[in-house]
C-alpha cells in the first residue's frame, strides 16, 4: 500500500536540532526514527527537553523554511507574475508560466511540506500530556524549560493553522486533519470545503491568541522567530482577507468583507502598544532586518551570498541575472508630482538621450530596480555603472543577462561581496508579515464592506490607510482620493509597487481572478547601444484553472476520494 503524506505513524518521530530560530539556514536535518536498536524511543522523547520535545517543535517550524523553490534561490514566484521575468529559459519557474505545469509536474512542495508539518502537528499535541521532564528539576535551566513547555502546543497550533491558510491559498478545498491517521485512512481522506477550513484557521486563531506573547524579548528564553500574539492576528486577518476575495467569495458576500475589516483594523489599532512602526522601506530588507519594527513574522537565515549571486547582474563576478523587473512593472511607478504613472507618461518608446524618465518616481522604484546607468552593486569591491543595453557590460547577447533590461535590488543585499576571492555574507530575512500589509488589507477590505474608499464606519477610511504608508517621510507620494472603478486599479497598482517581491503579486491576482488582465501579456523592454528604449509583449500562458494549483498526480492515484481542481 502506497503511503500518503497525511500519515504519520504513532510509532515514528523526526527528531532535528532545534536552535535558536534566529537567523538559521535550514540545508539538511538528520532523521532520528525511533527504533529498537536506539535509546531514542518515545518515553525518552518527551522526558527529555532540548534534544527531545523541542526537537519536536521545531520538526514543525523547519517546514516554514521550506520554501516553493530551493532555499535562498533565485526561484520565487516573482517570475511567474508581471513582476519579473526570471533570465534563464532553463529556470524552473518557466514551467508557470510556459505551459509546463501540470497534475503530473505539480509543483508539490506547498501540499507536502504543510502536510508534513501538520502531521508533526497533530503527533505532537497528541503526545504532549506525555511530557514529564521532572527528573531535570535541579537543572539551571529548568524553569526556562518549564516555561517554554507552556507556550509549545499554542504555537504548533499556530503553525498548523499557518500551513492550513497555506493550504487553502494554493488548493482550496483540501482534506482538513487534526488527528493522527493511519495509512488506510489518509488514503481515503475527502477535500474538506474552503470555508470549513478558513473558520478551522481563525477559529484556532482565536483560541490560541490570549496564551501567546506578544513579543519573546522578555520570555525566560528569549528567543526570536518564534510564533507571537500578534502573527496570529495576522494569519487571521489575511486568511479572513482571501476568504473575502472574489476566488473564494464569488457571490460577493459582504459579511465576509466586514469580518476581514475588522480583523485588519485589530492590528492597526493595536500596532503602538504591541511596538509595531512602519519603517524605512529600504531597512525592510538587509543585515540588520530580522529585528525591523516592522516585520510582524519572517524568516532569518544564516550568513549567505547565494541570493546575491543568483540575482545580481550579469557581468558583476558571479552574478546569475536572476528575477528581473519588467517593463510591466516599471510602468506602475507613479512620479512624486501628479501620481502619474511611468507607463501613462511614457506609453511607447523611449530616447534616452533626450529625457530621463526614471527622474522623480516614486522612491521606492530605486529601492526595488536597478536600471542602465546605476552603480550597483554598492559594495566598493564591484560597484560598477550598470550598462544594460546591448553589447553593453551587463547587458545581451551575453549568456544570462536580463531579458527585460532591468535587474533586481529590493531584498538583494549590495554590500556581499561574490568575488572568487575575498567573498563576504551578510544575514537574510524574508518576510512573511510585515504592518504595511495590513494597511493594504484593510483598505481591500474596507472598501469591499462599505462600497466607498471614504467611508469611515471602521474609524479609517480606505483612502486614509493608503494615505498612511504614502505619507512616509521616505516615500512622500501624492494621497489617494479616488473612489469606485478608479480606486481599485490604484490600489491594485499600490499594492503592487509596496509589496513587490515579497510573494503576494502571485497570489493577489489570482485571489482578484485577473490572470488574464495582468499575467497574460507582459511588457519587457529593450535598449539599443544607442539608448533607444523600445517596448515588446511577452505573451505567457494563462488559464483559469491556473488560479488554484493542481493535486498532484501522485495523490490522486494514492487516494481515489480526493478529486482534481476544475481544468486540471
Amino acid at each position: 500500500m502506497r503511503t500518503n503524506i497525511l500519515f504519520k505513524s504513532k510509532g515514528l518521530v523526526k527528531v532535528i536540532p532545534f536552535y535558536l530560530l534566529t537567523f538559521l539556514l535550514l540545508t539538511s536535518c538528520a532523521d532520528l526514527e525511533y527504533t529498537e536498536e536506539t535509546t531514542r524511543d518515545e518515553a525518552w522523547t518527551f522526558e527529555y527537553f532540548e534534544n527531545g520535545i523541542k526537537n519536536l517543535v521545531f520538526d514543525v517550524y523547519a517546514q516554514v523554511y521550506n520554501n516553493e523553490f530551493d532555499a535562498n534561490s533565485a526561484y520565487f514566484l516573482a517570475g511567474a507574475t508581471d513582476e519579473a521575468q526570471y533570465a534563464l529559459t532553463s529556470g524552473t519557474i518557466n514551467s508557470y508560466t510556459n505551459g509546463g505545469w501540470s497534475p503530473a509536474n505539480p509543483y508539490d512542495r506547498i501540499w507536502t511540506k504543510s502536510y508534513t508539518a501538520i502531521a508533526d502537528a497533530n503527533m505532537f499535541l497528541e503526545k504532549f500530556d506525555e511530557a514529564d521532564i521532572s527528573d531535570w528539576k535541579y537543572n539551571p535551566d529548568y524553569s526556562k524549560w518549564v516555561a517554554q513547555l507552556e507556550l509549545f502546543p499554542y504555537e504548533v497550533r499556530f503553525l498548523r493553522a499557518y500551513f492550513y491558510f497555506e493550504l487553502f491559498r494554493a488548493y482550496g478545498d483540501v482534506p482538513l486533519v487534526t488527528t493522527t491517521l493511519t495509512n488506510g485512512q489518509a488514503n481515503s481522506m475527502a477535500r474538506t470545503p474552503a470555508d470549513q477550513v478558513v473558520k478551522f484557521i481563525v477559529d484556532e486563531c482565536d483560541a490560541i491568541a490570549p496564551y501567546l506573547p506578544v513579543s519573546y524579548v522578555t520570555e525566560m528564553n528569549s528567543e526570536i522567530g518564534r510564533a507571537t500574539r500578534i502573527a496570529v492576528a495576522a494569519l487571521k486577518a489575511r486568511t479572513l482577507l482571501y476568504a473575502a476575495s472574489p476566488l473564494h467569495n464569488p457571490n460577493g458576500d459582504k459579511e465576509k468583507w466586514k469580518k476581514a475589516a475588522e480583523a485588519c483594523k485589530y492590528i492597526l489599532d493595536n500596532a503602538d502598544v504591541w511596538g509595531l512602526t512602519l519603517s524605512s522601506y529600504g531597512t525592510l530588507w538587509g543585515h540588520d532586518a530580522f529585528y525591523n519594527t516592522e516585520v510582524i513574522f519572517g524568516l532569518g537565515r544564516g550568513e549567505s551570498n547565494s541570493f546575491e549571486m543568483a540575482n545580481y547582474p550579469v557581468g558583476v563576478e558571479n552574478g546569475s541575472s536572476g528575477n528581473c523587473p519588467t517593463q510591466s512593472l516599471v510602468d506602475q511607478y507613479e512620479y512624486q508630482d501628479n501620481g502619474q504613472t511611468f507607463g501613462e507618461r511614457y506609453p511607447g518608446n523611449i530616447d534616452l538621450n533626450t529625457v530621463n524618465p526614471y527622474e522623480g518616481l516614486d522612491p521606492r522604484f530605486a529601492l526595488t530596480v536597478v536600471k542602465n546607468g546605476d552603480e550597483w552593486p554598492s559594495n566598493g569591491a564591484q560597484k560598477k555603472v550598470m550598462e544594460t543595453f546591448t553589447g553593453g557590460f551587463n547587458g545581451a547577447p551575453k549568456y544570462g543577462a536580463t531579458p527585460t533590461s532591468y535587474y533586481l535590488k529590493k531584498l538583494v543585499d549590495g554590500t556581499c561581496v561574490t568575488t572568487a576571492d575575498n567573498q563576504t555574507s551578510r544575514r537574510h530575512t524574508w518576510i512573511i508579515f510585515r504592518l504595511a500589509e495590513f494597511y493594504l488589507d484593510y483598505a481591500e477590505a474596507v472598501f469591499n464592506a462599505t462600497g466607498s474608499a471614504n467611508d469611515d464606519t471602521y474609524g479609517m477610511t480606505a483612502n486614509e490607510a493608503i494615505n498612511v504608508l504614502r505619507n512616509r517621510p521616505d516615500i512622500q507620494m501624492p494621497e489617494f482620493t479616488e473612489d469606485g472603478d478608479a480606486w481599485v486599479k490604484r490600489y491594485e497598482r499600490e499594492r503592487l509597487v509596496e509589496l513587490a517581491f515579497e510573494n503576494h503579486r502571485f497570489w493577489d491576482v489570482r485571489r482578484w481572478k485577473k490572470g488574464a488582465q495582468y499575467f497574460k501579456n507582459i511588457q519587457v523592454a529593450t535598449i539599443s547601444p544607442s539608448l533607444q528604449l523600445t517596448r515588446s509583449t511577452l505573451t505567457r500562458t494563462w488559464e483559469e484553472k491556473m488560479n488554484f494549483y493542481p493535486i498532484p498526480q501522485s495523490e490522486l492515484i494514492k487516494n481515489s476520494n480526493l478529486t482534481q481542481n476544475e481544468g486540471w
